[in-house]
């Protein structure tokens, strides 16, 4: 719990005018250090300050949100770089049936293996932050006389806290795993202190009872599998669109390959 006093339920920031949204999303601000280490240590908090737009001590969440995406971005293509992840699960083909297919179009499976696991290594976190975006609308649901613009606020302070564990975890994990173990643990562990943060959250701005923020922690709990078919479907347009542009091939017929040898 926090000693803050809880804002009016009236009150909570509404969209920013457009100079405001591009000066905010520009540039580093020394308040990103305190904000994401409140973030971490005092999440509720920061969400006080969202909900009270107060914009002196902590940074703009938005701003703070592409940076740390530029952060990630650079690290993920020098943690992974050409590490292969398959694309033999899309087709109930063989590989070799698969990779048959693929030299016919003037490719092969390595190829489009490494090309995938570039790209996908890199759209997993912006599909991350996509697919948990119904979390930002249990944060309105939880206090309907709140706007949805702070709620969302509210919900990008938690996710920008889980990547900046994110980036840290990856940058501890690569000195003593592969990149692929890296990446897989660095995504759970940062989830698990997603969750930590949000209840702390939770408990401060929308829960006035140890139960009833069990009840509410619980229920971001729930919406996990829907996270998780958001999260399919955005891998796979994501691997539709690398497949047209980068090598003019159809995915349908990728998926339709059956037995043991090329059709």
């Amino acid at each position: 719990m926090t000693s803050q006093s809880e804002p009016p339920m009236e009150q909570g920031p509404k969209g920013p005018q457009l100079d405001e949204l591009l000066d905010g999303l520009m540039g580093w601000n020394r308040s990103f250090l305190r904000t994401l280490s409140d973030g971490l240590l005092a999440p509720e908090r920061v969400a006080h300050a969202v909900l009270i737009q107060e914009r002196d001590t902590y940074a703009s969440p938005l701003r703070l949100l592409i940076f740390l995406f530029g952060i990630y971005t650079a690290l993920t293509v020098f943690i992974v770089g050409g590490d292969l992840q398959s694309i033999e699960t899309v087709t109930p083909a063989s590989a070799e049936v698969l990779n048959a297919w693929l030299v016919e179009q003037g490719t092969d499976l390595e190829t489009v293996n490494a090309v995938w696991s570039f790209w996908l290594n890199i759209l997993v976190w912006p599909i991350m932050v996509i697919s948990s975006f119904p979390f930002a609308l249990l944060f309105k649901a939880f206090a309907p006389k709140r706007t949805l613009y702070g709620a969302v606020l509210v919900y990008l302070t938690t996710i920008n806290t889980m990547t900046a564990a994110l980036i840290i975890l990856m940058l501890g994990l690569v000195l003593v795993s592969d990149s692929q173990t890296t990446m897989m643990l660095s995504l759970f562990l940062s989830t698990v202190i997603y969750f930590y943060v949000t209840a702390r959250v939770v408990s401060a701005h929308y829960s006035s009872s140890l139960i009833g923020t069990i009840l509410k922690v619980f229920s971001f709990m729930l919406l996990t599998p829907v996270t998780l078919v958001i999260t399919v479907a955005l891998q796979f347009l994501a691997f539709d669109q690398v497949m047209e542009h980068r090598f003019d091939q159809n995915v349908r017929d990728m998926i339709e390959l059956r037995g043991d040898t090329a059709p």
